[in-house]
Parts: C-alpha cells; structure tokens; sequence
C-alpha cells in the first residue's frame, strides 16, 4: 500500500529554501481577499454538518463564474497571491521547488 505524505508536509514542503527574515511588500485589499477566502474555507469545512454529501460540497465549491468557493479560491491563488511573488520565487514555482515529490493521497494517476 502507498505511503502517502501529509498535507502540512506538502504545503511546506521547499519552504526551508526561502529566508524568514524576507519580505514582500503587499496590497493590503488582496491581502485581506486571501485572507477572506481563506476564511470562508475553515467557515465551511470546520464544520462536518456543513458537507455531509458530496452535493453540498459541489454547491459550495460552484465553478468558475458561479460565484462560489472554487471561483474566490481561483482568484485568491491565481490574481492576488501570485502577483505577491517576487520573479525569483514565481522562477521557483514553474521549476517544481515546491512541489512534493510524493502525491498527496487525494491523487489518482489519470484523473
């Protein structure tokens, strides 16, 4: 059976490879919209009543241009996160130096 690795050792996973004491400076709006999303995330998924089908899942998550969890997440990652970053660190991103080696367990080859 696979051994699969944990989801704090795949976010955290090359982190060691960037200083702390570094910093970026930020948009204070799309600060708080990733701070927002985020927060909408632990809102639903804290609580176990809130997805007990995958059908609540689904009609949280929507898709893109509907609104939901999946569009402020897309938004979060892709139009406010990623302009945060520094070229080195968006050069580290497209070249894997912070994705696990190991898939997390969510993963199946082929889908």
């Amino acid at each position: 059976m696979a051994t699969f690795p944990s989801i704090t050792e795949i976010v955290e996973f090359g982190l060691e490879s960037v200083p702390e004491e570094r910093t970026v400076e930020v948009s204070l709006r799309d600060l708080l919209y990733v701070h927002q999303t985020l927060g909408e995330l632990n809102r639903f998924f804290h609580q176990p009543d809130h997805f007990q089908t995958i059908q609540a899942v689904n009609a949280f998550l929507g898709s893109r241009g509907s609104g939901g969890g999946y569009e402020a997440l897309h938004q979060a990652y892709y139009s406010k996160l990623r302009g945060m970053l520094p070229t080195q660190v968006e050069a580290m991103l497209s070249d894997g130096a912070f994705e696990h080696p190991s898939p997390p367990s969510y993963y199946r080859e082929g889908q």
